[in-house]
């Protein structure tokens, strides 16, 4: 035991929990527990615990790695109702599997439904110490760091007996990498799939350079996010496969389309062939930055032509996510609703409750008129002074509905107050598929959380209208790609410091005859089918910006014509 672990003996009661231990009966195939696992309240539980089911032939593939190494013992440390042990029971039918779940009604079904001999024990997996073992195979729950209920002491055993300081921002996921690791024995195997989402997000950086510099897995298989692997569950995936101790061979990375190319990645990796298999997308990620956005490497979103600009659009903006109410359905209402109730207009303020509530490149006062008279929930509770006979009225229902128990009611100074936020410049949509959404917001409204929200760092003329054109241009597009996080199914994400972090030109000056003839343009052209938008603005962003590259070598000077 090192130095560091003896010095924190007195957090061993939180780290040797003990765990009830049954056999599996193996009476039942996993799929014959289809209706009790994927009804309502086993979706509901399983979304609480961050339980989603392996699909049989994923569990094949990984499977297929920890099972090469005819282990002794394979252990599955989040084994839900056995899937994954199933499938290593059918490649090596003498080893001795071990289950760990958390959850008792899981459990109960996995008495029936795992592999028959398998020892299962009731417990949380970071809690339970284990003698280490030849093979692991896990899909480790997803649960958000907000959502763990983990003490300081319990994090703090954790880093003693891991060997490194944890990010208290970390998925459990995460967690589950750094100890299934830990648990292996030297020359041991494990297959763990995972969400790619680290590979891009802030709290990945550490995970990243520990992968590069402990790990050193064989190879990484991460899923294109046009492939989902879970149904109903929006998020790229990625499998690691690892053998403990080769610190020596390359980290093979490919892109799978599939399951198929993920079985070639596989055969690759346990030939032991110096060749990648053609036609597969392959990089030995050995010498990688753990700082760079590894899933835009990965799917081939490079920097193209921003090489030439050290700008972003943090340089300009600044980024804030939009407001959260805690509860939209009280808090956000139709001009109808509050006539109805006689309430007063001055303690609402407008704003925009959803992303497909503004289309096109302005959002104007008529947009936002024509959503009030359309009976939209537009108009966000934010009350001028003491309230009314009426407001007082609504609150009180709002109280006998429990509003004001609710997480961010309850955390606010006066519950039924909302954030207090200035409307923004500009709307950066949060989710996206193939383009970024970004809107000027020429009404000055607020938004809720659908977008995010850009604030000038100053009031030079037309900088709003200068960063919405670029960024719904062509080489914005690409700049997007330099920062968004992906999920599956092609969905893309921001974070408000990603947005911060979009590489950009360096934006003209300009003056307010330019910038307000410009804002006309954006208006006119945001009422032009998808294809001619993008034809029309990117020729208005070569006017704006020129080439970017010969822009951060010859300055950035513009001059519009406003009579073209």
């Amino acid at each position: 035991m090192s130095r560091r672990a003896k010095r924190n003996q007195a957090f061993l009661p939180f780290y040797l929990e003990e765990s009830r231990v049954t056999v599996a009966k193996g009476d039942l195939h996993p799929s014959e527990l289809a209706e009790a696992w994927g009804g309502r309240e086993g979706r509901h539980l399983r979304r609480n615990l961050g339980q989603v089911a392996t699909p049989p032939d994923v569990a094949r593939v990984m499977a297929r790695w920890v099972s090469a190494g005819q282990p002794q013992a394979v252990l599955d440390p989040a084994v839900g109702v056995g899937n994954l042990l199933l499938a290593c029971k059918a490649l090596c039918p003498t080893a001795k599997l071990i289950g760990i779940e958390r959850e008792e009604s899981t459990i109960a079904q996995a008495e029936r439904s795992a592999p028959e001999g398998t020892r299962l024990l009731l417990g949380d997996y970071m809690k339970c110490r284990l003698e280490p073992v030849q093979a692991i195979i896990a899909n480790p729950p997803y649960v958000k760091a907000h959502h763990l209920d983990y003490t300081e002491d319990e994090w703090r055993f954790f880093e003693s007996v891991l060997g490194l300081s944890l990010d208290r921002l970390s998925n459990l996921y995460a967690l589950f990498i750094l100890k299934i690791w830990h648990d292996l024995l030297p020359g041991g195997r494990a297959a763990v799939i995972v969400p790619a989402e680290f590979l891009n997000a802030n709290f990945g950086e550490p995970l990243k350079q520990w992968i590069l510099q402990v790990m050193r897995p064989a190879g990484i298989a991460v899923f294109d996010p046009s492939f989902s692997v879970f149904e109903n569950a929006l998020t790229t995936s990625c499998i690691f496969f690892v053998q403990k101790g080769a610190n020596d061979a390359p980290v093979l990375v490919c892109r799978a389309g599939g399951i198929g190319d993920v079985e070639r990645f596989l055969e690759h990796l346990c030939s032991g062939s110096p060749v990648a298999p053609a036609g597969l997308p392959c990089w030995d990620a050995s010498e990688w930055d753990p700082s760079e956005k590894w899933l835009n490497r990965i799917l081939g979103l490079r920097r193209d032509n921003l090489d030439g600009t050290p700008l972003k659009i943090g340089d300009y903006f600044r980024s804030s996510r939009g407001i959260a109410t805690g509860a939209n359905e009280f808090f956000v209402l139709p001009m109808k609703e509050i006539e109805r109730r006689k309430m007063l207009l001055r303690d609402f303020s407008p704003c925009v409750a959803r992303s497909s509530y503004a289309r096109g490149l302005v959002f104007s006062v008529a947009d936002f008129n024509a959503l009030k008279e359309s009976g939209k929930r537009c108009l966000l509770l934010n009350p001028a002074g003491p309230p009314g006979p009426a407001m007082e009225r609504y609150l009180d229902e709002g109280r006998r509905q429990g509003i004001s128990n609710r997480h961010l009611p309850s955390h606010r100074p006066v519950w039924y107050a909302p954030e207090n936020r200035p409307a923004a410049d500009v709307w950066v949509g949060v989710f996206s598929r193939e383009q970024l959404k970004c809107i000027l917001n020429a009404a000055r409204v607020k938004n809720l959380t659908c977008f995010h929200a850009l604030y000038a760092r100053d009031a030079r003329p037309g900088l709003p209208e200068l960063v919405t054109i670029f960024l719904n241009s062509t080489i914005g597009k690409a700049a997007f790609h330099q920062v968004n996080r992906f999920y599956g199914d092609g969905l893309y994400k921001l974070e408000p410091k990603d947005v911060e972090a979009i590489p950009c030109p360096e934006l003209p000056g300009l003056t307010e005859r330019e910038a307000e003839w410009l804002r006309e343009e954006m208006a006119r052209i945001g009422s032009f089918a998808a294809k001619e938008r993008i034809e029309v603005i990117d020729r208005l962003a070569r006017r704006l910006f020129g080439s970017v590259g010969e822009q951060a070598r010859q300055g950035s000077g513009v001059e519009l014509d406003m009579a073209s």
